[in-house]
C-alpha cells in the first residue's frame, strides 16, 4: 500500500483538486483507494458528496472512533471526511507521539487499499506532520507562478526535516504544475526555475502539466471529479496524463 500525501504552503495550488482527481483516476483503473481530508474548511468531503456530519478524521486521531467507522464509500473511490472540528487539531492532539497518530490509524487499513490520498492544509502544523509521518511519499502541487516558486524550497526544508525525525522512508516525489499556461513567456521562465529549484532538491517536475482551466472550479462546485465532469477538456487529459506518469511509482 502506497500513502501519498499533497503538500504546498499555498492555498489554491491544487491540492484538493489533485487529490480528488488522483483518487478517482486510479479507482477507475480497478485500484482500492482511499482519500482522506486533513483540512477543516472539508472542500475534498464536499466535493466527493461525503458526510461531514458524522464521523470524521478528527474523531479518529482524537481516539474517539475506529477508522473503520469513518470511511466513507463513493462511485469514485472512499473517503474520510473532515469538518471544522479538525480547526482545534493543533490545540487538542497533543503529548508524545501525537504526530504519529495517523500513521497508527492507517496501519490497520493496509490489507484493505492499495492506495491512500491524504489531503492537507496550506500551512505546516500538527496534521500536516501526520501525514507526512504516515506516508510513502509527497507530491508537492504548486501554481506555476513566483509565489509558489518562493515557497518551494521552504517547503522541501519540511519534508526533509520530517524524513530526518519521524519518517526515514518519505521520498518527495516531485512537483506537479497546476494553473498551467503552456504559451506564456512567463510561463516558460518559470518552469525552467521550477526544474532547477527541483533538480537542486533532488526531485522533478513532472513531464505533466495541469492547464489552467474553469471547469476545474466548475467540477467541484456541482460535486463532480474532472475526469468525469468534462473527461475531453484539457484540465481532464492533463490529469490522466498525470495520473498514467504517476503510476509508475505505485509498482
Amino acid at each position: 500500500m502506497k500513502i501519498i500525501s499533497l503538500v504546498s504552503r499555498k492555498g489554491g495550488a491544487g491540492k484538493t483538486t489533485t487529490a480528488q482527481a488522483i483518487t478517482a483516476g486510479f479507482t477507475a483503473k480497478g485500484l482500492k483507494v482511499l482519500a482522506v481530508d486533513l483540512d477543516g474548511q472539508s472542500n475534498l468531503t464536499y466535493s466527493m458528496s461525503a458526510n461531514s456530519d458524522g464521523v470524521t478524521i478528527f474523531d479518529v486521531l482524537t481516539g474517539a472512533a475506529d477508522i473503520r467507522d469513518a470511511v466513507q464509500h463513493t462511485d469514485t473511490g472512499d473517503i474520510i471526511a473532515a469538518n471544522t472540528s479538525l480547526d482545534l487539531a493543533d490545540m487538542k492532539l497533543t503529548g508524545a507521539g501525537r504526530n504519529l497518530l495517523l500513521k497508527n490509524a492507517l496501519e490497520s487499513l493496509q490489507a484493505e487499499y492499495n492506495l491512500i490520498i491524504l489531503d492537507t492544509l496550506p500551512f505546516f502544523g500538527v496534521l500536516t506532520l501526520n501525514a507526512m509521518a504516515a506516508s510513502s511519499g509527497v507530491i508537492i502541487p504548486a501554481k506555476a507562478d513566483i509565489f509558489n516558486l518562493n515557497t518551494f524550497n521552504k517547503t522541501c526544508g519540511l519534508i526533509n526535516s520530517v524524513k530526518k525525525a519521524l519518517n526515514a522512508e518519505l521520498n518527495l516525489y516531485g512537483v506537479l504544475l497546476t494553473h498551467f499556461k503552456p504559451n506564456t513567456k512567463n510561463t516558460r521562465e518559470l518552469l525552467s526555475l521550477f526544474e532547477q529549484a527541483a533538480q537542486e532538491q533532488g526531485t522533478r517536475v513532472f513531464n505533466s502539466k495541469i492547464r489552467e482551466t474553469v471547469s476545474i472550479q466548475t467540477a467541484q462546485a456541482m460535486q463532480r471529479n474532472i475526469l468525469t465532469y468534462q473527461p475531453k477538456g484539457n484540465a481532464a487529459k492533463d490529469y490522466q496524463a498525470f495520473i498514467n506518469e504517476f503510476e509508475d511509482y505505485l509498482k
